[in-house]
């Protein structure tokens, strides 16, 4: 008799024990056949080792054999794929939050039914890389780097605006080709990402923020025709009147302008001695990455020329791009009345997620502003980050007050578009060009931004 007939006959007789009363016969006769079949597990799991073992290749698979190309799949996963480390998972889990099943699919077609493994082996290949450069790197890590993978963020924004998973995984392709170098794993990318908008003003003040899955520029389509106050975005007009009136006929115009996402290029010295001894290498690394992409992205958002860069609000501290101007009531200072002058400036449906921006300085002589007793007109903005009841953001990129600048903004930040192509890389120097001790990572990605929504921001400008 096999151990499957015991196994069966044992379940049987206990039932039948159990019918007739015979509940500790019943137990006993359960607990054998619980035994049988564990041996019966047992027995499979070995003959499926040997089985293993007996169609194993004696040696690794020639380049073109086509040993390997087909690995069997049971119960949807390769025979050889190992189980999925509960470790990782949770440290996944911990970073990233739990999982829908429409973000795991995505993530497993993505990179692979393994991919918190390759993400957790991606991140600490790069880890050897910051330390120790490529001469060290195994085959393995080396081609764990070149794997340009997405932020789940940028996932996230992708799929929502129509991207399918194969453009995806184009788009990754290119951006790794593109930019060069070996790729930010995706843990740190997310950590940029999370938190740039807390240090920047224009993307964090709500900018509208476009992913490129194809190409490096789009064109955004505007809606021409509205009226001088741009109470009204075009020339549409509702129309009162009778049942049977007909209403004038109008056509909806629309124009388009074109934003460039450019090549963004920065450097991250460190000196070898630091490589060597700090623990948290990564974690500086990223830091200074987040701060530098912080303050050079506002500057350039603010101020840039558009010179193979964004283009800014106030391109090169002027008012170029013609937004309202509003005049400060004095020719070389700013007065109480030309600020909430300014507040005026843009009409009134934007006014309420709109935002101040100057530069320290420029918030420092109105917290000086006295009225006619000697009291200061403003609370210290350093306290309270508000001026007449709105966020009032700082940046050192704005102009000062001076005659005819312009130092104040009020903006609602939604007008501003960034474009930006997913992906992150870094390139680790360290050559006669660096010097001694001293190692140099040159980031790289492609971001660019114009103000589309001009008559959504006003500007102060220092005139009487």
């Amino acid at each position: 008799m096999t151990l499957r007939e015991q196994f069966a006959l044992k379940l049987a007789e206990a039932k039948a024990a159990y019918e007739a009363g015979e509940v500790e016969k019943g137990d006993t006769l359960k607990k054998e056949a619980e035994l049988i079949q564990a041996a019966i597990k047992g027995m499979a799991e070995l003959d499926g080792m040997q089985e293993e073992v007996k169609n194993a290749p004696m040696r690794p698979p020639l380049p073109g054999s086509g040993q390997g190309s087909m690995p069997e799949v049971v119960d949807g996963k390769k025979k050889d794929e190992p189980a999925e480390n509960p470790t990782q998972k949770a440290a996944y889990v911990l970073r990233f939050g739990e999982e829908d099943a429409a973000q795991k699919a995505i993530m497993e077609d993505l990179a692979g039914k393994n991919y918190r493994q390759t993400l957790w082996d991606q991140e600490r290949a790069f880890a050897k890389y910051v330390r120790s450069g490529e001469a060290r790197l195994e085959r393995e890590e080396r081609r764990l780097l070149e794997l340009q993978i997405f932020p789940i963020e940028d996932i996230k924004a992708m799929v929502k605006n129509g991207a399918t998973v194969e453009a995806i995984k184009a788009t990754m392709v290119e951006a790794q080709g593109t930019l060069g170098g070996y790729a930010v794993p995706v843990t740190i990318q997310s950590e940029i990402i999370q938190r740039l908008p807390g240090l920047t003003i224009v993307r964090g003040g709500g900018a509208t923020v476009i992913n490129l899955t194809t190409g490096n520029s789009t064109e955004i389509l505007e809606i021409t025709g509205a009226d001088a106050s741009h109470r009204y975005t075009s020339n549409l007009r509702g129309q009162w009147g009778s049942e049977t009136q007909s209403p004038t006929d109008q056509n909806l115009t629309f124009g388009t302008r074109t934003v460039n996402a450019d090549l963004y290029t920065y450097k991250v010295p460190m000196s070898q001695s630091l490589l060597e001894d700090a623990g948290n290498v990564v974690n500086i690394l990223q830091d200074e990455i987040v701060t530098t992409l912080a303050i050079d992205e506002d500057d350039c958002f603010l101020v840039g020329d558009g010179v193979g860069k964004p283009m800014g609000i106030l391109p090169g501290g002027t008012n170029v791009l013609g937004l309202v101007e509003v005049k400060s009531g004095n020719a070389s200072a700013l007065t109480s009345n030309g600020l909430k002058a300014l507040k005026r400036g843009i009409p009134s449906q934007y006014r309420s997620g709109a935002i101040f921006v100057a530069n320290s300085e420029t918030y420092g002589e109105i917290e000086r502003m006295i009225d006619g007793n000697g009291q200061y007109l403003y609370p210290d903005l350093t306290e309270s980050d508000m001026l007449l009841s709105r966020p009032a953001r700082e940046s050192e990129a704005m102009p000062d007050v001076g005659a005819s600048a312009y130092p104040l903004l009020y903006i609602n930040m939604s007008a501003y578009y960034i474009l930006e192509r997913s992906g992150l890389t870094v390139q680790r120097f360290q050559d006669s060009n660096t010097g001694p001790n001293k190692v140099e990572f040159h980031v790289r990605r492609r971001v660019g931004g114009r103000l589309v929504k001009t008559w959504m921001a006003a500007v102060q400008k220092v005139a009487a």
